[in-house]
């Protein structure tokens, strides 16, 4: 293999870890943010065009539905 394939094959790998790990801390970040306006939620703080951006269908509040975010258990 030459050290160009070579250079390119690790480039590659790099680039698959950072985008791994940027989607990683991105879903954290979102599920930051769902916890923080749960919370908002209950200390009836949160702005109503907020709560109404993370009501489903049914009319239910559900941040992590909304945002499609796994409920930490």
């Amino acid at each position: 293999m030459s050290e160009l394939e070579d250079l390119l094959r690790q480039k590659a790998e790099i680039e698959a870890r950072i985008e791994k790990l940027r989607a990683s801390e991105v879903e954290g970040l979102k599920r930051q943010f769902a916890d923080m306006a749960l919370q908002l939620r209950e200390l009836n703080a949160m702005p109503a065009a907020l709560v109404e951006a993370f009501t489903d269908k049914a009319g239910t509040f559900n941040v992590y539905r909304t945002m499609k975010v796994k409920k930490p258990s």
